[in-house]
């Protein structure tokens, strides 16, 4: 899947320079699909690693590894370049410390829309919040086996907010709540049995149908509630196939340079837009993403890699424990 996400990073980056398609987001529905990834690929890690609830402290380690390195870095270069280049503008009135200290933790951007925090300093970091609170209940969910009624609760708010008795925004995309079905969508189709592909199979099917309603204007146009729908649509079947290819070594580093693009890409369009303010042309867009892509690689190869090496040798150790220590199951 490194080929698919690296393309769900381009296609976020370039709707922050103001890309639509059809008059769609194609940032919104590239998150949509990073959701379902998401939930595939924790579901994997716990249920092939992580899979006692005395191992859920070493899950969260596992994932501030992963997240946090490169956030860092981008978030650190993003504030010298506003500090430097862009004084005056919205961003440099974000750079306080106040703004700075909550945003660090990842988490409180995920709630920026209650003033907790300000996120235009590294805006994409506000769905790393959504994030990490799936990371913080995923395993439970998994460990005690309940996801089907968080599943249909999920589904309930999200369906409440798409129809606009809740913000459609912040409810039926960018909190919890409202989009966790979307994570467990990924997460059943791991290991998919004839239970898991069924509610995947009827997810789909009701975001394909939701999606021609919002289009044919049956069920009014609400922010993202198309976007939403669509990227459910088409994430789900593209996830399900992508995962049953064979592994391969291209693949996997267009994929890991993917979550360098996802994060610089503001940091490129700042210092662009220091140097040269005009509009954003198919020129400066192949710009943009092309110097995301060298500075991704850098940041791989010298932060992500030194981190990645952590992970292994924290799972190396889980995987040892577990050859010695008999594993009680949490159903007994």
């Amino acid at each position: 899947m490194g080929v698919y996400r690296l393309l769900l990073a381009m296609l976020v980056a370039v709707s922050h320079m103001g890309v639509t398609f059809l008059g769609l987001n194609p940032g919104v529905v590239a998150v949509v699909s990073f959701l379902i990834i998401s939930g595939f690929v924790m579901t994997s890690l716990i249920e092939r690693t992580y899979n006692r609830p005395g191992q859920i402290g070493l899950f969260y380690i596992d994932r501030l590894l992963r997240l946090y390195p490169q956030f860092l870095v981008y978030f650190v270069l993003s504030c010298a370049v506003i500090h430097f280049l862009l004084p005056g503008t919205p961003q440099a009135a974000a750079l306080t410390l106040e703004n700075i200290a909550t945003s660090l933790p990842i988490l409180p951007l995920g709630f920026y829309m209650f003033g907790i925090t300000v996120p235009e300093i590294l805006p994409p970091g506000w769905s790393l919040g959504l994030e990490m609170c799936f990371y913080l209940l995923i395993p439970f969910l998994i460990l005690y086996k309940t996801r089907g009624i968080v599943f249909a609760l999920s589904v309930t708010v999200f369906m409440i907010a798409s129809l606009g008795y809740l913000d459609t925004d912040i409810y039926g995309y960018r909190l919890l709540p409202g989009v966790l079905f979307i994570f467990l969508c990924g997460s059943y189709l791991y290991r998919a049995q004839a239970k898991g592909l069924w509610i995947a199979f009827v997810t789909l099917l009701v975001a394909a149908l939701m999606f021609l309603a919002i289009v044919m204007g049956i069920i009014p146009r609400r922010p993202f509630n198309a976007e939403v729908t669509l990227g459910i649509a088409l994430g789900l079947p593209t996830v399900y196939l992508l995962s049953r290819l064979k592994h391969h070594r291209l693949d996997e580093f267009l994929g890991n340079i993917s979550y360098g693009v996802f994060l610089n890409h503001f940091v490129v369009m700042y210092v662009l837009r220091a140097f040269w303010p005009v509009a954003y042309s198919g020129l400066i867009i192949m710009a943009v993403l092309v110097l995301s892509f060298a500075l991704s690689g850098i940041s791989y190869y010298g932060v992500e890699r030194p981190a990645l090496k952590l992970r292994h040798a924290l799972r190396a150790g889980v995987k040892y424990d577990a050859t010695r220590t008999p594993v009680v199951s949490t159903a007994a």
